[in-house]
């Protein structure tokens, strides 16, 4: 008997997990669609590519400045809650995005989009360590944060180019808007938590517990340690297209496809690197080593020929990937959080990671209108690989974990 209920319960932890991880897809869906319209957009409200770019930042704002509220607001009225929250916020936000008549308008939306992706994000975190704490947790954090995200993000980037050109750069954004609300209204009817996870309502809040995590060493020292390439890979993902466009002058569905290869990479790098770092109590490892390969494969994007493209982009976004399934698995594994604080501690790390989302991109930009993209893909290089080596003075798991 024992056994068929522990089988049933695994059965269950696996359906949270796939629901957590469509949330995942609704939000990436929402995040980089923006940008398979980025040469429409240009042309519809006459900005160039600084502009476009400045939209990644603006995304990261709303994404930066929230992780954190959203991981307490969990603690006060329950995960199941906020998750909705999240994914309501964000859905309405890419509806009105599509309806933006004005540059102004769209970057403003952008980043209340980013305000619903990261209060979920955090929060979809917490949800998947609360089932998985005792068992496969890295996998199962690569499998949302990574497989999911990518999957998102490469439907984002080539799909729902067909679907652009279809309607208009307007309708798709409508449509990733009303995508995200559906799966919104199946994770109201069929998500739950464990038996001994958090209440609906939530947990007593406790500001010393609070102040404890927010001030843990390892949630900085790995947050800093992802701030170069959390950055890098946004730009790359999201520009790449532009870059083989205009730079190496491949068609833009050749550029949407690369682009899309670049996410759709994270799918096996997130399996790989969650099933590995889970049998391995050197986590540094598999955040540090990865940041480094992925610096090394931008500094050879402007000397490589145009077919080689391919081999770096799909490395890029394959060790990227595979490093974030255990950059995510620092707060149970390395600072052994309590779960109603875990979506706070992940919200942390992802807030110090997203400074580089927000600033990189744009200098990205900066540099190329006034340079090359020569010299930015080397400028991303060189932050991807000087905020990694930081992360050789976090700490490992201890023995057990």
């Amino acid at each position: 008997m024992t056994s068929v209920h522990g089988a049933a319960a695994g059965r269950v932890r696996w359906g949270m997990l796939a629901l957590i991880s469509l949330g995942i897809i609704a939000l990436t869906l929402n995040w980089f669609d923006v940008a398979t319209a980025f040469p429409l957009i240009g042309a519809q409200f006459n900005v160039g590519l600084g502009p476009l770019s400045f939209l990644i930042s603006l995304y990261i704002v709303g994404y930066g400045l929230t992780h954190i509220p959203g991981g307490m607001l969990a603690t006060s009225v329950g995960m199941k809650r906020t998750l909705v929250l999240g994914l309501l916020v964000q859905g309405l936000a890419g509806i009105m995005s599509g309806l933006s008549a004005s540059y102004a308008e769209l970057a403003f939306f952008r980043v209340v989009s980013g305000v619903g992706g990261s209060v979920f994000v955090a929060v979809g975190t917490a949800a998947v360590v609360v089932w998985f704490r005792e068992k496969d947790v890295t996998l199962a954090l690569g499998i949302t944060g990574g497989a999911a995200f990518s999957a998102g993000a490469a439907f984002a980037l080539y799909v729902w180019l067909y679907v652009q050109r279809a309607t208009s750069w307007h309708a798709s954004l409508i449509l990733a808007g009303v995508f995200e609300l559906l799966v919104m209204l199946v994770i109201i009817a069929a998500f739950h938590l464990p038996e001994g996870g958090q209440s609906p309502g939530g947990a007593r809040f406790d500001r010393a517990a609070l102040r404890t995590v927010l001030s843990s060493r390892d949630l900085w020292v790995y947050g800093v340690a992802l701030f170069g390439g959390y950055g890098a890979y946004f730009t790359t993902e999201q520009l790449f297209s532009e870059y083989v466009t205009l730079t190496r002058h491949l068609d833009p569905s050749t550029g949407g496809l690369l682009s899309a290869l670049i996410g759709l990479a994270g799918i096996p790098g997130s399996l790989l690197g969650g099933y590995y770092a889970d049998r391995s109590r050197n986590l540094r490892v598999f955040v540090v080593g990865p940041l480094l390969a992925v610096a090394a494969l931008l500094a050879l994007i402007p000397v490589v020929p145009t077919r080689a493209l391919w081999a770096l982009g799909i490395g890029i976004g394959f060790f990227l990937i595979f490093g974030f399934a255990a950059w995510l698995a620092v707060p149970a594994r390395v600072c052994d959080i309590g779960h109603q604080y875990i979506g706070t501690a992940a919200g942390l790390m992802l807030t110090l990671a997203a400074v580089g989302g927000f600033f990189i991109p744009i200098i990205f930009g900066h540099l190329v209108a006034h340079t090359s993209f020569d010299t930015g893909w080397v400028f991303l290089a060189i932050v991807s690989a000087g905020f990694a080596v930081l992360g050789l003075a976090g700490r490992n798991p201890a023995p057990g974990t």
